[in-house]
């Protein structure tokens, strides 16, 4: 039944990940300071997002962002608790990069969402954000 044991083992854990989710939910990060890795992220248009499946619940997302004649590649990893709206990336106004390393939790350091509430978003968490060769 070894099978069986490792079925358990994964369940408590999704459960146990489950509980910290829900608290990064509910995290206020009003005050988080915009991440240095892109100034003035909220100008930018996002035209172009890939997303590729890593061990669960983790992933890797690669946007493409452009502003008047500028285009930014940003990779990021450890991506989880990841939403799209319908609509996305047609009709949305920019994103908001957070650093909310002074959280202190491991794989938790950027949040992403959408610059402005009414417009269609983009909202995740991730471990790590770079840019990339575009």
């Amino acid at each position: 039944m070894p099978h069986v044991r490792g079925f358990r083992s994964r369940s408590a854990a999704y459960i146990a990940l489950g509980r910290k989710m829900s608290i990064l939910s509910s995290a206020n990060i009003a005050e988080a300071p915009a991440h240095a890795v892109l100034d003035g992220a909220q100008a930018y248009d996002v035209v172009g997002f890939s997303y590729s499946a890593a061990s669960a619940p983790y992933g890797t997302l690669d946007l493409v962002l452009k502003k008047t004649d500028a285009t930014v590649s940003l990779r990021f990893e450890g991506v989880h608790e990841l939403e799209v709206d319908c609509g996305f990336p047609h009709g949305s106004v920019g994103i908001d990069i957070r650093d909310v390393s002074y959280l202190g939790w491991e794989n938790a350091r950027v949040r992403v969402h959408g610059a402005e509430d009414d417009s269609p978003a983009i909202r995740f968490w991730a471990k790590e954000v770079r840019r990339v060769a575009a």
